[in-house]
């Protein structure tokens, strides 16, 4: 029963340690709204970088994943112990989107609700990009097979999609760089994103293959 109890506290904590990074950002956000524009219906560009620039926003997101990680790691039984580091693989891409949506909408609403501004707002706000970027990496590193499998073509798809997600928004950045229209550089990037979650989703059943039958009839011919 101790263990069980001790198990029950761990993913307690660390429910709620990986629910602050994005409480924090929400209610720090909602701060530095009243403080900049009280009044305005949009987030006020200078709130939008105070957030989503702040080191120690950054830091202490981080350490509370990793604290909670911990916390769950060290309380579960040796024998659970691996699929309590897949869960948190998981955990931690979902984590992951969920920081790079609220960020994404709150740029949108910084640049007084006009998608070429939040865009634009969304790639300056360095932190939060590279908290998700991060924690998408540091997923893959705990739970490699997650994603690369025991390296079959089968999963090759989801390591392919995810990587397509992460470098959309340097697409377009990138594409911005040269100087490109606005509307082929996000349509470049919003290409490569839906490219990503297409091939995340659909790809594993596409590299499915079925045992061709002359192969199957050879087989029952040779069995005894």
């Amino acid at each position: 029963m101790t263990k069980i109890s001790t198990n029950d506290r761990g993913e307690d904590a660390a429910f709620f340690l990986y629910l602050v990074p994005v409480i924090a950002s929400v209610i720090y956000g909602v701060y530095e709204w009243y403080h900049f524009g009280p009044k305005s219906y949009s987030m006020p560009g200078l709130a939008y970088v105070v957030v989503s620039k702040d080191p120690y926003l950054f830091l202490g997101s981080l350490a509370a994943v990793c604290l909670g990680f911990i916390l769950e790691l060290r309380g579960a039984p040796i024998a659970g112990r691996a699929n309590i580091v897949s869960a948190n693989a998981s955990r931690m891409q979902f984590l992951a989107i969920a920081v790079l949506i609220i960020s994404f909408a709150a740029g949108i609403s910084a640049g007084s609700y006009s998608v070429a501004n939040g865009v634009s707002n969304f790639l300056s706000g360095r932190y939060s990009l590279i908290f998700a970027f991060f924690l998408i990496g540091f997923s893959i590193l705990l739970s490699p097979k997650q994603i690369l499998g025991n390296a079959k073509i089968a999963v090759a798809p989801e390591f392919i999609g995810l990587l397509l997600m992460a470098v959309s928004p340097f697409v377009y950045y990138g594409a911005t760089r040269l100087k490109l229209p606005f509307s082929l550089a996000a349509t470049a990037g919003i290409i490569v994103l839906i490219l990503g979650v297409a091939i995340l989703i659909g790809g594993p059943r596409l590299m499915k293959k079925a045992k061709p039958p002359e192969r199957a009839v050879v087989a029952q011919k040779s069995a005894p």
